[in-house]
C-alpha cells in the first residue's frame, strides 16, 4: 500500500487541520449556530413528551396449525394472557386472515386482508431513509413484515442522495444540487448549506408528505437519533389514526440517523420496530387500511474513516478552493458524510487521473466535454470507457480495461437481440440484466448524474470503496464517525426496497416505477385466492 496514502489517511482521522478550519474564522459562527438549532431541537423533542407509541407484541403467544397446513399466530393485546387476536398465514407465510376476539374468547369478526382493496381505505406510505435491500430480505426470511407481499428491489438515483432519489419517487421540482451544498459557476462560488437544508429549500418533495419532523430536528437525528425516531413514530401515528381514506405519506429522517451511527445492527433494530408499527396500525384498523413501505437508497454498513484529498491534489499540482480562478483551482463539496465527492474544475480528466491513484478511489465519472455532457467518461486505475445515449438506449465503448465490468454482460445481451448494430443497448434489458450487478442499472444512471438528475451537477464524481467517506470535517466531529452511509455506485450504496399490502411488486424497480406499479396494483385490486372453504382451527 502506498506509504503516503497511509500517512494522509491517519492525518484525517485525527482531523487536526481540519479542526483548526472548523472551530476557527467565520466557521466558528455556523459551530455555534449548528449547537444552537440542536439546543432549540432538544427542547422541542422534550415539549413533546416522553410518551412512547404503544407497541405491538413482538412475538404470538402460541402458534397452531390448521387442518390445510397454514399457521395461525394467537396474540394477547390486553395483556390478560389469553389469545384475543389471530393471524392466518398462507403456505407461502404472508398473512392473510385476521380474526378479533370477541365475548368469551368467541371469534367474532373475521378480516380477509386481499379482500380490503375492494372498499375505500386509507393508504399509508412510510418512507424510510438509508435501507439496504439485503437487510429486508433477511428479515422477511425470519418472519417479520408479513403483512406485505414480499419486499422488491429498488435501484436508487446516482448519486445515491436522499433528495434527488424521493423526488424521482414522489415528483416535485428538479434539484438544484445532489447536496445542499453546490457550486454554481456562474457566481463562481459556493452556495447554501445548512440554511437552504433546514429550510426545505433542497427538498421540494416533501411538500407531498403528510407527516415530517421539523427540519430543525434533523441534526439532532444524526446526534441522537432514538430521540428523533420516537417523536416521529408518535408523529406518525397522529396522522394515520386521523387518516379516514386517500393516500397519506409519512417520512423518517431519523432512521438515516440511526444507520449512520449504529450500521447494520440499528438499522436491523428500527426495521423490527417499523414493522410493530405496521401490525399496531393494521391491529387498530381491524385490516381496513393497506400500507406501503420503502426507502430511497442502500446503506453500506462499513466505515473506516473520512479521507481528503487536498494533499493527493497539491502533489500533482492542483489546489482545493473555493473559488475557480487560476488553472489547477478544484473545488469539492464537503457538506454530509458520504461515500462519492464531487469536484469542480476546468480539468476533470486531470483531477479524475489524479485522485484514481488514491487506494479509496474505485471509479471516476465526468463528461468528456464539460460545456457537452453527451458523452461520459467512466474511468479506473486500468480502465475507461464512454457511456452515449440514443433516444431510449445506452452504449457502453471501452477504451481499455472494462471499468464497470459490463463486458460479459453486454456480449449476452447482443446474443439475446438486444444490442443494436451501433452498439446501443435496450434500456430496459440492460436494466433487468445489472440489477444484481456490482453496480446496478449502471449506464442509465451515471448519465443521468449529468443530464437532467439535477440542475448544476458536477464536474467529476469519483466513487470510494466501501468504508470511506468523503465530506465535513465538522459533521464528522458532530456525530463521532459514520459507521455506515451512502452514495456511490455500488450494489449495496444504491439497492434499497419497497413492498406493499397491496399486491406483488416486480421483483426490481426503478425509483420513477413505483408510483406507477402502486397506482396499477390499486386500479387491479389485486386479490389472492385464499381458499374457498375456511381452515379447521379451534380457537381458545
Amino acid at each position: 500500500m502506498n506509504e503516503n496514502w497511509v500517512k494522509r489517511t491517519a492525518k484525517v482521522s485525527l482531523l487536526p487541520q481540519e479542526l483548526k478550519l472548523v472551530f476557527f474564522g467565520t466557521r466558528v459562527f455556523k459551530g455555534l449556530l449548528v449547537v444552537l438549532v440542536l439546543a432549540v431541537a432538544l427542547a422541542v423533542l422534550a415539549l413533546g413528551g416522553c410518551r412512547s407509541v404503544r407497541q405491538f407484541p413482538d412475538r404470538p403467544i402460541r402458534v397452531q396449525m390448521t387442518s390445510d397446513g397454514s399457521k395461525v399466530l394467537f396474540f394477547d393485546i390486553d395483556g390478560n394472557r389469553l389469545a384475543d387476536y389471530w393471524q392466518r398465514e398462507d403456505d407461502s407465510g404472508r398473512k392473510v386472515e385476521l380474526c378479533f376476539d370477541g365475548e368469551n374468547s368467541v371469534v367474532n369478526e373475521k378480516v380477509l386482508l386481499d379482500e380490503m382493496g375492494d372498499e375505500e381505505v386509507p393508504h399509508f406510505i412510510i418512507a424510510l431513509d438509508g435501507v439496504p435491500y439485503q437487510l429486508v430480505r433477511e428479515l422477511y426470511g425470519q418472519g417479520c413484515f408479513r403483512l406485505f407481499y414480499p419486499p422488491s428491489r429498488m435501484i436508487s438515483s446516482f448519486p445515491a442522495m436522499t433528495d434527488v432519489a424521493f423526488q424521482r419517487v414522489f415528483g416535485g421540482h428538479q434539484p438544484r444540487a445532489y447536496q445542499a451544498t453546490y457550486f454554481d459557476r456562474q457566481k463562481n462560488r459556493l452556495i447554501g448549506g445548512n440554511d437552504i437544508y433546514m429550510s426545505g429549500e433542497a427538498a421540494d418533495w416533501a411538500k407531498k408528505l403528510d407527516y415530517r419532523c421539523s427540519f430543525k430536528l434533523d441534526a439532532i437525528a444524526y446526534k441522537c437519533p432514538e430521540m428523533v425516531f420516537e417523536h416521529e413514530l408518535r408523529g406518525m401515528m397522529e396522522v394515520f389514526r386521523k387518516a379516514e381514506s386517500g393516500t397519506k405519506i409519512a417520512y423518517s429522517v431519523a432512521t438515516a440517523g440511526l444507520g449512520t451511527q449504529g450500521g447494520r445492527e440499528a438499522i436491523l433494530k428500527y426495521l423490527r420496530t417499523i414493522d410493530q408499527l405496521c401490525e399496531q396500525i393494521v391491529y387498530e384498523r381491524h385490516g381496513r387500511v393497506k400500507i406501503t413501505l420503502l426507502a430511497d437508497h442502500g446503506h453500506n454498513m462499513s466505515g473506516r474513516g473520512r479521507i481528503s484529498f487536498k494533499q493527493l491534489l497539491a502533489e500533482n499540482g492542483y489546489r482545493l478552493t473555493d473559488r475557480l480562478k487560476k488553472p489547477g483551482d478544484v473545488v469539492t463539496i464537503e457538506y454530509g458524510l458520504i461515500t462519492y465527492a464531487e469536484f469542480f474544475t476546468d480539468d476533470p480528466a486531470g483531477v479524475g487521473e489524479v485522485l484514481l491513484q488514491d487506494p479509496a478511489v474505485t471509479i471516476a465519472c465526468f463528461p468528456e466535454k464539460r460545456e457537452d455532457p453527451s458523452s461520459i467518461v467512466v474511468q479506473s486505475i486500468d480502465g475507461k470507457a464512454f457511456i452515449r445515449r440514443s433516444a431510449d438506449r445506452y452504449s457502453y465503448t471501452v477504451h481499455e480495461g472494462d471499468p464497470l465490468q459490463l463486458s460479459d454482460i453486454i456480449e449476452r445481451l447482443r446474443e439475446a437481440g438486444k444490442v443494436d448494430e451501433t452498439g446501443f443497448i435496450d434500456d430496459r434489458a440492460m436494466f433487468e440484466a445489472t440489477v444484481r450487478h456490482i453496480y446496478p442499472d449502471p449506464l442509465r444512471r451515471v448519465w443521468m448524474a449529468f443530464n437532467g438528475l439535477v440542475e448544476k451537477p458536477a464536474d467529476l464524481i469519483v466513487c470510494l470503496k466501501d468504508g470511506w467517506v468523503h465530506g465535513s470535517a465538522f459533521f464528522e466531529v458532530m456525530i463521532g464517525g459514520a459507521t455506515s452511509t451512502h452514495g456511490s455506485l455500488n450494489q449495496i450504496n444504491s439497492t434499497t426496497f419497497a413492498m406493499t399490502m397491496w399486491g406483488p411488486l416486480p421483483e426490481a424497480m426503478r425509483l420513477e416505477d413505483l408510483m406507477v406499479e402502486l397506482e396499477e396494483l390499486q386500479k387491479r385490486g389485486w386479490r389472492q385466492d385464499c381458499g374457498s372453504e375456511e381452515p379447521e382451527v379451534k380457537f381458545f
